[in-house]
């Protein structure tokens, strides 16, 4: 499955490179290459990367916003668009829901399946008012 998924550098919680105790990077195997790369095209605000202008994702615009429809259909719209550019992203399976949007930030919740897989993956996305954001692996492994 490496061919499919690649293998990246192992990022912590705060999206710091993990290492062994020997002093070795830790790397990513199979799906969990791809789950990573989703929370990191969704916290990396579009455009920021310098060679890759199209990275990233909007839902930093939200965080400020009032929780109107529109807001709410926004926010969930980009999410999914941003989750399903990536090419191992089964199409019709993403799924985005705001469970939590008031003064002092955002909460919801992004499903979907990639190719070849039979498992939903989900990430939680935590923003608050000072601008912070935290994606979570809801089944981290």
């Amino acid at each position: 499955m490496t061919e499919i998924y690649g293998q990246d550098i192992k990022l912590d919680s705060g999206m710091q490179a993990l290492v062994s105790a020997g002093g070795e990077l830790l790397l990513t195997q199979d799906t969990q290459t791809g789950v990573q790369d989703i929370k990191l095209r969704l916290f990396t605000r579009l455009g920021q990367l310098f060679y890759d202008k199209e990275f990233g994702s909007l839902i930093h615009n939200w965080i400020k916003e009032e929780n109107t429809l529109s807001s709410r259909m926004g926010f969930e719209a980009e999410v999914s668009r941003r989750v399903l550019l990536d090419e191992r992203v089964k199409p019709g399976t993403v799924d985005c829901s705001i469970f939590e949007w008031n003064p002092s930030g955002i909460k919801a919740k992004v499903f979907w399946e990639f190719i070849n897989e039979n498992h939903v993956y989900n990430l939680v996305i935590e923003t608050n008012s000072k601008m912070e954001m935290v994606i979570k692996d809801v089944n981290p492994g």
